[in-house]
């Protein structure tokens, strides 16, 4: 799919209709060959491949066949609502800033995304394919912080889980799926932090930083290095719980083979006076018509002694 905008009154307005080279700003989601393949030859980008990337990202200042220079540059959109796949977890997000062209890409449709350019301003028309670019990272990576403070409240959920059920067979499928969202954005997080320095720099080589730019560069900055920190202390807790969880089997299962063997050994004491009183030979009321009860009850006497000096040395 794509859509097309172009600019009106200080921000973008929807266009369904015409060419979509025509239009200043473009956004290209989900299976376009024909538009990909177009934008690859025209400049030389292998476009296909870098949408597909979800561990690396790609930053650069190329000239295309026209000789005219743009900036270029992919950053990583985790996506923890999808599904259990690692490969289905992060979303690479392309940008195209030409002189008075905007192009984005991605995989899949970002829905932030399409109501962000519905509702974006835009203060100089001459640089807005840097003002849109800040703008969308910006809001792409408070969206990062907020599905990131959305894992707290699973962390709670796990941990309730745990006290509630024990080490059950939900309670390590939801633990392999946080771990995989840690891995997930521990990975993008540190990546995404080199387009940052990367789209400074361009703002400073093309003159277009100035005080608000210099701010939102920096509030970034913080974002990252927040996310980073609540990174590592959510994935210490949850090594943690990993730990706790190992523990808290290991205990059941020696408890459930501890009970095994007590009764196992207050069994094995009726199984012996039962053979002893099937041998052949003579043995104490085998001419009682009692004897089978005899022998009965001294083996139940005799397992009730056994379990209760096991019960006062407390194995049971």
């Amino acid at each position: 799919m794509i859509r097309s905008y172009e600019l009106n009154e200080g921000g973008l307005r929807t266009v369904s209709e015409g060419d979509w080279r025509t239009y200043q700003v473009n956004y290209i989601y989900g299976s376009e060959e024909t538009i990909i393949k177009e934008l690859t030859n025209q400049y030389h980008i292998q476009i296909n491949e870098i949408v597909n990337y979800d561990d690396e990202v790609a930053a650069d200042v190329i000239r295309n066949k026209d000789s005219q220079q743009f900036v270029f540059l992919s950053f990583l959109l985790p996506e923890l609502n999808r599904d259990f796949h690692l490969d289905n977890l992060v979303n690479t997000v392309i940008i195209f800033i030409l002189e008075n062209k905007l192009i984005l890409v991605s995989r899949r449709r970002i829905d932030t995304l399409v109501d962000l350019l519905n509702d974006v301003s835009i203060h100089s028309t001459k640089n807005f394919g840097f003002e849109i670019s800040l703008t969308i990272m910006t809001v792409m990576f408070r969206l990062m912080s907020d599905e990131l403070r959305t894992l707290k409240d699973d962390i709670d959920k796990l941990e309730a889980s745990i006290a509630k059920s024990g080490p059950v067979k939900p309670v390590f499928t939801d633990l392999l799926r946080l771990q995989k969202f840690m891995i997930t954005l521990s990975s993008t997080y540190t990546t995404n932090k080199k387009i940052i320095d990367f789209f400074k720099q361009c703002l400073n080589d093309s003159e277009l930083s100035n005080k608000d730019t210099d701010k939102t560069i920096s509030r970034l900055y913080d974002l990252i290095s927040s996310m980073n920190r609540m990174i590592s202390s959510y994935s210490t807790y949850l090594d943690n719980i990993e730990s706790m969880i190992n523990n808290m089997s290991s205990y059941q299962l020696n408890a459930i083979m501890k009970t095994l063997t007590e009764f196992s050994i207050v069994l094995t004491i009726p199984a012996i006076i039962f053979g002893l009183w099937g041998i052949n030979v003579h043995v104490p009321f085998e001419k009682s018509s009692y004897g089978l009860l005899f022998v009965i009850g001294i083996s139940i006497v005799l397992a009730s002694i056994t379990w209760i000096w096991l019960r006062r040395k407390k194995y049971f």
